[in-house]
């Protein structure tokens, strides 16, 4: 039977407090947040303002990554709750060798995926994606770890 791997998005740089925060890396993790805790049924949301996908890492942004990190560290998954996010190197669910913890980025792919499979296979069609991600070569398109 043939086989289709799932589509994974990267980032080029770190976002978060002191990171580099390339504008499309931002808004990929804002994505993926705004769109983690916007699925129906989806208890547990980030206290405070809702997150906006404008590119921009700023406190709303860090408060939901750090909220993020720490419901996924509260049900015994092995992630660093630092308040940034990574990209992946080397293969997708391979643990960092600095912290050997499994990248942030990792688990809002899967989780990503999870809720909205049709969605995942094709972020550049929804509606939701910001312009610069559908004309980032790399970004609103799958990427492998480490490219």
């Amino acid at each position: 039977m043939a086989q289709k791997e799932i589509p994974y998005y990267n980032l080029d740089a770190a976002v978060g407090p002191n990171c580099p925060n390339v504008t499309t890396d931002v808004m990929l993790v804002q994505f993926f947040l705004h769109q983690i805790y916007s699925f129906p049924g989806k208890d547990n949301k980030p206290a405070g303002p809702k997150i906006k996908i404008d590119g921009q890492f700023g406190p709303v942004t860090a408060s939901w990554i750090k909220h993020f990190q720490n419901e996924v560290k509260m049900k015994g998954k092995s992630i660093q709750a630092d308040g940034r996010v990574d990209p992946a190197k080397g293969a997708q669910f391979t643990a960092s060798s600095i912290s050997n913890t499994h990248y942030t980025i990792s688990f809002l792919n899967f989780n990503h995926c999870s809720r909205y499979r049709q969605d995942h296979n094709h972020l550049e069609k929804h509606p939701l994606i910001p312009g610069a991600l559908k004309t980032q070569p790399g970004n609103a398109e799958p990427k492998a770890p480490g490219a």
